[in-house]
């Protein structure tokens, strides 16, 4: 019984994670919708009374399209390709070929050679490509019918997963990938390190490069969070250095310096963290006079104008950051782990309290200590 056991789970048991509750329901109730939907458009579309012949196909199609609505097999290329060009290639065998049979079995093995060739692979377009091919021996169906059925499907989807909470279609791939050519990544997988890789299994993955790279960072997440439980409040530096909005520029350049900092927050008169101060942020508005060399001009930034006005930023809160990343005291380390690791990463991190004040900061320098500290521990265990 036992080997009986493991042979199912093994090899006739998909390794799926199981779908939630409300998952679905949702699946469920766009299936449904995006069916009538579908029988809507094609009852008010002019054309041949057997238009019906073909919601065989839409069926199977709808499941890809509700319940799997981020598969690649789900995107408007792969459905639309999918289904006409499979439909036009079985019309065609089925008119040049006999016995039926033949034309069947050629019908199939054409249109996913063509389908995986123009990546439209949908798998329903395997059922279009036979029942064209039977119907042009039999009873031929109007290739138009095809079209009309595949726009169909495609409005509907469209319609139905738009509306539907949490979903969005289709995926907009091309738009991510420039987007990750253009910036630096938070992460270390890069668009070109999933493509080397997909090229290297050399098979089929229903699963778009988004949705991998995702579950790569969710799964790398999980896996420090069981070794690493220790949280920022652990880690953190304390108590934290802080300038206030009206600190003088002068003021907030020489706690920086006399106590090696890259950057501090700036808190307001309870104590609660309403900017970061950074080196970059004084470069940012330093400018340039003359012959001057870049530490005369910041000299001149730093130096306090005696009149009442100014040209130039006078107080910490003209310059500072308002936009910033923040963490609690109870926050794990493995969130923020990542984007202290990253290379567009923050200077610090202002650590709050339960009440949102300023507890402490965290930086690089922390992480480090934090990761050093535990490689001593379990080496002193051994």
């Amino acid at each position: 019984m036992k080997a009986l056991r493991q042979f199912t789970l093994r090899y006739l048991i998909a390794d799926a994670a199981p779908l939630s509750a409300r998952e679905r329901w949702l699946s469920a109730i766009a299936g449904l919708a995006g069916m009538l939907l579908m029988q809507a458009i094609l009852a008010v579309v002019p054309v041949e009374p057997g238009i019906s012949y073909l919601l065989a196909p839409l069926g199977a199609s709808s499941v890809i399209l509700f319940a799997l609505p981020h598969s690649p097999l789900a995107q408007p290329w792969s459905l639309a390709g999918g289904l006409f060009i499979s439909a036009l290639i079985g019309h065609f065998c089925g008119v040049w070929i006999t016995p039926g049979f033949l034309a069947v079995a050629v019908a199939l093995g054409v249109a996913i050679w063509v389908t995986a060739w123009l990546r439209c692979i949908h798998p329903p377009g395997g059922a279009m490509a036979v029942v064209f091919a039977l119907s042009a021996q039999q009873h031929p169906t109007s290739l138009l019918t095809a079209l009309l059925n595949a726009g169909a499907a495609l409005m509907a989807v469209l319609v139905v997963n738009n509306l539907t909470p949490g979903r969005r279609y289709p995926q907009c791939l091309p738009a991510t990938q420039v987007a990750r050519q253009d910036r630096p990544a938070r992460r270390s997988i890069r668009h070109e390190d999933i493509q080397h890789a997909l090229e290297r299994l050399d098979t089929y993955l229903d699963i778009s490069e988004d949705d991998l790279v995702r579950i790569y960072d969710l799964a790398t997440t999980h896996a420090h969070q069981r070794h690493e439980r220790r949280t920022c409040g652990d880690v953190m530096s304390a108590p934290a250095i802080s300038v206030a909005f009206a600190t003088e520029l002068n003021e907030a350049w020489r706690l920086m310096q006399a106590n090696h900092l890259h950057g501090l927050p700036v808190v307001d008169r309870s104590h609660r963290v309403i900017g970061v101060l950074t080196l970059e942020n004084f470069l940012r508005h330093v400018e340039a006079h003359g012959a001057q060399g870049i530490g005369d001009n910041i000299r001149r930034l730093l130096r306090a104008t005696p009149s009442d006005y100014s040209d130039k930023p006078e107080v910490v809160g003209q310059i500072m950051s308002s936009h910033f990343a923040k963490a609690q005291t109870t926050t794990a380390i493995s969130e923020v782990a990542a984007l202290l690791a990253s290379a567009d990463h923050p200077v610090i991190i202002p650590v709050m309290d339960d009440r949102q004040r300023l507890a402490g900061v965290l930086t690089q320098t922390d992480l480090l200590a934090a990761m050093y500290q535990r490689q001593a521990a379990a080496a002193a265990r051994h």
